[in-house]
């Protein structure tokens, strides 16, 4: 017997519609920017408005969800790195592989990032929990430069991932890892 306070799952067409959604706002975001209006996103999913303001109660909703599915690839980078058994190596995969969002995507996800002090929240909390595990572990192991934290390593994430250029960005990601990991190791 289920307990009360336990929702029952939700439906598949619900989760299909919520991801619909999901995908619709991110590009539209991507087109036109956190300015845009939710009947637009709605329109695009092929859903009516009542839907969307069904899954998403505002607007603020819908921002963290696309941040959330943003970054899904460097959430899963970090989970592949920390499978792997040697810390410093699951630090710099994880360091490396979350950087490679694509330029137009990277704008877009700063640009919803910044539409207000909750999903700049919001986006920070995704980032550091990327980040932690491998940082945490790392540090551990005597790995990591003695004095950084986790949200030094989401700032040094942050700053290579503004890069102009994939070369740049790779030059970036060598300087800041070679800056990061403690020689003592």
């Amino acid at each position: 017997m289920r307990a009360a306070s336990q929702a029952p799952a939700p439906r598949k067409d619900q989760v299909r519609n919520r991801q619909r959604l999901v995908e619709a706002a991110m590009a539209v975001f991507l087109e036109h920017g956190p300015d845009v209006k939710l009947d637009e996103v709605a329109r695009r999913a092929g859903m009516a408005a009542s839907s969307l303001y069904r899954h998403f109660p505002s607007k603020e909703d819908l921002i963290d969800a696309v941040l959330t599915e943003m970054m899904r690839p460097a959430q899963e980078a970090a989970d592949r790195a920390a499978l792997m058994p040697d810390p410093r190596e699951a630090f710099r995969t994880m360091f490396t592989e979350s950087c490679t969002m694509p330029t137009a995507e990277a704008d877009a996800f700063n640009k919803l990032a910044y539409a207000s002090s909750r999903a700049r929240d919001h986006a920070l909390r995704l980032l550091e929990n990327v980040v932690a595990p491998a940082t945490i572990r790392l540090r551990a192991a005597g790995g990591l430069r003695e004095g950084l934290t986790v949200e030094d390593v989401a700032m040094f994430l942050r700053m290579a991932k503004v890069t102009d250029t994939p070369e740049q960005r790779d030059m970036a990601l060598d300087v800041l890892l070679a800056g990061m990991l403690s020689t003592e190791s």
